[in-house]
Formats: structure tokens, sequence, C-alpha cells
């Protein structure tokens, strides 16, 4: 995982719009979408590099959750209050 410089936040002290997707991906998975819980948290998710039968993961907190297509992962967000991060970096 990249480092974000200290204090570098948006207008609404928002550091995760300085992040992106890809800054979360290591020799697994590849981070697609960045997004973030009702408290802020980053939410990741991330698409396996190598074929398996859950190629999506959403990673929060301590938790990863493995889903099989990309709008399972989505539907799985969308029902917890996970919204896009505005203003992200690409």
């Amino acid at each position: 995982m990249k480092m974000i410089p200290i204090g570098i936040y948006d207008e609404d002290g928002d550091a995760l719009c300085l992040m992106k997707a890809s800054d979360f991906s290591d020799r697994n998975y590849e981070g697609i979408q960045l997004r973030k819980t009702k408290e802020g948290m980053p939410v990741i998710i991330s698409q396996s590099r190598k074929t398996a039968p859950l190629m999506w993961k959403v990673s929060y907190g301590f938790s990863q959750i493995f889903f099989r297509t990309f709008d399972e992962a989505i539907e799985f967000c969308g029902s917890r209050g996970m919204d896009m991060v505005k203003g992200k970096r690409e």
C-alpha cells in the first residue's frame, strides 16, 4: 500500500479522495473500486489476478468477503451503505 502525505485532505476532511483503488493492489489482487463505509473507512473491491471460483473480494476493516461476480460485490456494498468515494484521484 502506498502512503499518503500527512495533513493533506479535501475540504470535508476526507483523505480517501487522495487514494485510488489500485493503491491497494498486490501480487494476488488488483484494486478495482474504492468505496467508504458510513463511518468514512475505506472499502476496496478487488479482482483476483488468478483464475478462481470467487474472483472478487470486498475488503473493509478486518473483513474480507469473496464473490463470484462484480455485480454481487457491488450489490453487497450497496446494501450496506458503502458508497463510492467522490472526488477520488484517478
